[in-house]
């Protein structure tokens, strides 16, 4: 069956219809073709050909392939990406991503200036993240200072760590156990999950550099 031509409002129609991120990311990359051709055709290249490619690295972030949504970056035409704000702004994700500086991770996603029709995607790794890195803490830790606990989701770490009762009731509404007397968290133990996606290894690797950034 023939694909709908790609266009920016058959983007915004995969991105409002589809049912989950991997049906996101297999329909999007039944495009990444056509989106090559039109990029190497000689004149003004289609506006939208930038958000496909924007649109398409997220879904392999929501899907958490890591490794092919870099993989992506450098294979994205130069002629699409260059002063590109948009792409440009993918790689400032990635590369925060990829170093597992959590903080940048946010700033990047929340502060960047992204065009309106890539926010809702952006707003939704946003929350894929910071529940990923929930799971990553809750399974590192049996204790945990409440400013590094912030700083890994995307919190004010400062009003963490003086126990600021709206920060505290994030943790504790998942179950982790504030102790006010030593002023740490306990997080609920979550059981180690073998990753379903790219790196095996991946997984292990993440839990062991939350310990190593922190120290608990």
């Amino acid at each position: 069956m023939d694909l709908p031509p790609l266009s920016t409002e058959r983007i915004s129609t995969i991105l409002s219809s589809a049912p989950s991120h991997s049906e996101l990311y297999d329909i999007l990359s039944q495009y990444e073709g056509e989106a090559l051709l039109l990029s190497s055709k000689k004149g003004e290249k289609p506006l939208f050909l930038s958000l496909f490619y924007s649109t398409f690295f997220f879904s392999h972030l929501l899907t958490d392939q890591l490794y092919e949504a870099r993989a992506l970056t450098q294979r994205v035409p130069q002629s699409v990406s260059q002063n590109d704000p948009s792409l440009q702004n993918c790689s400032v994700v990635l590369r925060a991503v990829w170093q597992r500086n959590y903080e940048q991770v946010y700033k990047a996603l929340r502060e960047l200036p992204w065009s309106e029709q890539l926010k809702p995607i952006v707003s939704k790794y946003d929350a894929h993240f910071q529940e990923k890195t929930f799971k990553e803490v809750s399974r590192a830790y049996e204790a945990i200072r409440p400013a590094a606990a912030a700083s890994y989701l995307g919190l004010d770490p400062d009003l963490a760590e003086q126990g600021d009762p709206a920060i505290i009731q994030k943790f504790t509404a998942r179950e982790w156990k504030w102790d006010k007397e030593t002023k740490l968290l306990h997080p609920k133990p979550i059981p180690v999950v073998p990753e379903t996606t790219g790196d095996p290894s991946q997984g292990l690797d993440q839990i062991m550099a939350l310990i190593s950034k922190y120290g608990g």
